[in-house]
């Protein structure tokens, strides 16, 4: 499985919470997965998705989450994954 196809199948688990990220699909659309993604994990305010995501219980399908996956580790930066794994962690989820 390459990385896109490994978000998109994220997106469909989201789809059966009830949630579509919109947002999120539109920034990939723009910027490519790589890019919008890291905008994400360094953004100061909490993007509504992971807020959304963390309410129903499923921080195992964000991005902060996936990039952490060993597969992906030459698309990301220590750093990338550094500030991914605090948000998760603030949020009390514990990487598996």
């Amino acid at each position: 499985m390459d990385f896109e196809s490994r978000i998109n199948d994220a997106i469909k688990e989201m789809s059966k919470i009830g949630y579509k990220p919109h947002i999120f699909m539109g920034m990939r659309i723009q910027n490519g997965t790589i890019d919008a993604i890291k905008k994400l994990i360094y953004s100061v305010e909490i993007p509504s998705g992971f807020t959304t995501l963390w309410e129903n219980q499923r921080l195992d399908l964000s991005v902060e989450n996936i990039i952490q996956e060993d597969e992906w580790k030459d698309l990301f930066t220590e750093e990338d994954r550094l500030v991914a794994k605090k948000r998760l962690k603030d949020y009390g989820y514990i990487i598996k």
